[in-house]
């Protein structure tokens, strides 16, 4: 069994040791209900909100003017006077048609704020995934470009 209060616990630590100039965004990989008890653990350690951020970017590119819109800015935005931005339901990152990358844009945010996302995929050989191969929305990136807390193992891969 997890106990998701050591793991929030480590991972409260570890954003409050980051600096933002590291660039790696803190990734909690595993199961759904994991992810979401850990997420609420650091919200509780913290005080900082968990921020949907399906919905925060969905509104923003809807009430966009401009054709072309800065997805790492607008989640730069969010919650401003928090130092730690907590992200929990990415996955619109991983959308084909906003022609992004969604680690790209995770790492971008962590260089100007501590950040801490639920990772909606697995981690696979010190690789992070989300979607088959053979899916429009598959993500296969590097895992030690970002700090992954992998809930699926109870082990925690700090690089």
């Amino acid at each position: 069994m997890i106990d998701h209060a050591l793991i929030a616990r480590d991972a409260v630590n570890l954003l409050d040791s980051m600096s933002v100039s590291s660039g790696k965004p803190v990734l909690l990989v595993g199961d759904d209900a994991d992810r979401r008890s850990v997420m609420d653990a650091i919200r509780d350690a913290s005080g900082a909100t968990p921020i949907n951020l399906n919905i925060e970017l969905s509104q923003a590119l809807v009430n966009a003017t401009a054709t072309v819109v800065d997805i790492a800015a607008v989640i730069w935005a969010l919650v401003p006077s928090s130092r730690i931005l907590l992200l929990d339901r990415i996955q619109l990152l991983m959308l084909p048609q906003l022609r992004i990358n969604a680690l790209d844009v995770l790492c971008r945010v962590a260089r100007r704020r501590v950040l801490c996302a639920s990772w909606p995929g697995r981690l696979d050989h010190s690789r992070l995934r989300y979607a088959n191969p053979d899916h429009p929305e598959c993500v296969d990136e590097d895992a030690s470009r970002a700090l992954v807390l992998d809930m699926s193992i109870n082990e925690s891969i700090h690089r």
